[in-house]
């Protein structure tokens, strides 16, 4: 029986908690499966137990599961992709083109609305002034944690990129107050992420999270949150759109960094360009 029809009638003896939970998907049947357990609990009422055991009384090995199988079921009612909501799979290339186009600039936008100049300030402030700076992320992530730490190696700073659980932890395990970690999570809910932060936390080093604007274990444990808007559903997880968003919270920290350290930073972006352009000769 799919999802859909076990919210209408339930195969299995449904308790109190049950019924308010299936109340809350049916109302939040789009939303429901890109928001983080954490997120779900405290908006339904519900305790993230209860929440996983419903997710198996439903059929599902848990909430993961059961958030991918409504998502195939929604996007198949819609006629739907993979891609991005509003793509229809029987449209033409260039309506698909203006459809990404509008998502993305509706992405930029609220992203820039939604941004606190105060804490892009602090987070410039700590890179400025780290030791060493490590840009970490798991995934899609993982690619803007690389970007990232490439921009701003080139300016001169002493920067590392992680995107392994096991080299996350070693490291996180060796820094020490004068690192600053800059940890990037769509969800703000990766595991590997989480436990990397805290051990580095542990260990005295400030951490700024780049994550989608929500609640999250990474927001709550991080000395500067860094927030962007996305939207995107669990089938849509590294669209463009959520990377776009990433990129440019980071790019507005590296563009004050410039801003604040101009002459150093010049010199030094020449040097590493100069010596780009005589290797390659």
């Amino acid at each position: 029986m799919s999802i859909l029809k076990q919210l209408e009638e339930p195969n299995f003896k449904a308790t109190k908690s049950d019924r308010v939970l299936i109340e809350y998907i049916k109302e939040n049947i789009e939303d429901v499966v890109y928001k983080p357990i954490s997120q779900i609990s405290k908006e339904s009422g519900i305790g993230e137990a209860t929440i996983t055991r419903f997710s198996k009384k439903m059929g599902y090995s848990g909430l993961h599961d059961f958030k991918v199988t409504l998502s195939r079921e929604i996007s198949g009612l819609k006629n739907r992709n993979i891609i991005n909501k509003s793509i229809e799979n029987d449209e033409g290339v260039m309506e698909s083109a203006r459809k990404l186009f509008d998502s993305n600039i509706r992405i930029l936008e609220n992203t820039f609305n939604i941004i606190d100049g105060n804490d892009i300030e602090k987070a410039t402030d700590m890179i400025i002034n780290a030791k060493k700076v490590f840009f970490i992320g798991i995934g899609y992530s993982g690619m803007t944690a690389e970007d990232s730490n490439y921009k701003f190696s080139r300016i001169g700073f002493n920067c590392m990129s992680l995107d392994s659980s096991h080299d996350m932890i070693m490291m996180a395990a060796l820094m020490d107050e004068d690192d600053v970690v800059v940890a990037i999570s769509h969800s703000g809910e990766t595991d590997e992420t989480v436990k990397a932060v805290s051990i580095a936390k542990a260990n005295g080093a400030r951490v700024i999270s780049v994550t989608e604007d929500r609640s999250s274990r990474l927001r709550d444990v991080s000395d500067v949150s860094l927030r962007y808007f996305s939207g995107e559903s669990i089938l849509e997880t590294g669209s463009i759109s959520s990377k776009l968003a990433q990129f440019f919270v980071i790019d507005l920290v590296y563009t004050q960094v410039v801003k604040e350290r101009h002459a150093e930073v010049v010199e030094r972006k020449i040097k590493t360009t100069d010596a780009i352009k005589l290797y390659n000769e």
